[in-house]
């Protein structure tokens, strides 16, 4: 296989795989000793850029990352997180993050980390505390909040500081959240949106690219595989990840898929990765041969011109 191009990595002087490796291990987690090697696999195919967090399998992923790239000459971009959870004791404060980070750092088997974000930095929790912010729930986008003054942005600032990260940004799941804590949040360097940049949802070329083009920060997109096959029964949206048109978008984009003859995960990978505003795309691999077809995808390069508009149709309709 050839070599993954490389992108510019916002303004940071960067310039990094256009195609990464997300660390959740979704359906299809095959074990430890498999997901290492996968990692390794994906490494050897040229895909630097890897994304973990501890909320994913419990922290395992971040364990599976440390003992995959240990001791590795190849290089690679390795990012994570600093997660939240149920008690607000465990993530609100400035002392109780650095806790979380030792512990990344420990699994991850490293002093550092290229990028430290916030998971999914729109929920309020991170921003408030006020009675009734539990988690998955989301900040009032008409609300004012000291977002430049919270515990976690000091924290970021002191990692960065410390050299515990080279790199820190935001991560989050809905595109006008996000767009908003990039509008108003100085000195970030990436942001990672999830769900809003798929065949169909395109809402974070609308609130996420453009301001962070504005803010010359890096823009990582993740979950493009996550609806393009099923839709969750019962699933809460917001109408962030999927609208009310989102039976037939789907359903149209199958008939699309048979008549193409491209797997379905081929065919929203080349749609996305036609935009080259995207820094980096994370792709979820369980198995080596995932994450080879995914690179082979990938290198085939943008849809046919026809191709690409008739997925836009169906994304558009969002």
């Amino acid at each position: 296989m050839s070599p993954l191009p490389l992108r510019s990595f916002g303004r940071t002087g960067e310039r990094l795989p256009a195609l990464g490796m997300g660390g959740g291990f979704p359906v299809g987690f095959a074990g430890f000793d498999r997901a290492v090697e996968t990692v390794r696999h994906a490494l050897a195919l040229g895909v630097g850029y890897f994304d973990t967090s501890p909320l994913y399998r419990s922290g395992a992923s971040q364990a599976i990352l440390g003992e995959a790239l240990a001791g590795r000459a190849e290089p690679h971009f390795l990012a994570t997180k600093v997660g939240h959870f149920l008690e607000a004791r465990h993530f609100r404060s400035v002392e109780a993050m650095h806790v979380q980070l030792r512990e990344n750092l420990r699994l991850l088997r490293r002093d550092s980390v290229d990028l430290l974000q916030v998971h999914e930095a729109d929920w309020a929790a991170w921003w408030t505390d006020g009675a009734g912010v539990g988690p998955g729930h989301l900040f009032a986008l008409n609300d004012g909040y000291d977002f430049a003054n919270a515990p976690v942005l000091q924290f970021l600032r002191e990692a960065k500081a410390l050299g515990l990260c080279r790199r820190v940004g935001l991560t989050g799941n809905h595109a006008r959240h996000l767009g908003r804590l990039v509008q108003e949040i100085d000195g970030l360097d990436a942001v990672l949106v999830a769900y809003n940049c798929t065949p169909l949802n395109v809402s974070a070329r609308e609130h996420v690219l453009p301001a962070a083009a504005a803010k010359g920060m890096a823009v990582v997109v993740a979950g493009l595989f996550t609806f393009v096959n099923t839709l969750p029964a019962g699933w809460s949206t917001e109408g962030s990840y999927l609208g009310p048109r989102s039976d037939a978008q789907l359903a149209q984009l199958k008939m699309l898929q048979r008549d193409c003859g491209l797997p379905m995960p081929e065919l929203a990978l080349r749609f996305v990765a036609a935009d080259e505003r995207i820094s980096t795309i994370l792709v979820g691999s369980c198995q080596p041969a995932e994450i080879e077809q995914n690179v082979a995808s990938f290198q085939r390069g943008p849809l046919p011109a026809d191709l690409h508009a008739a997925v836009e149709a169906i994304a558009a309709q969002f």
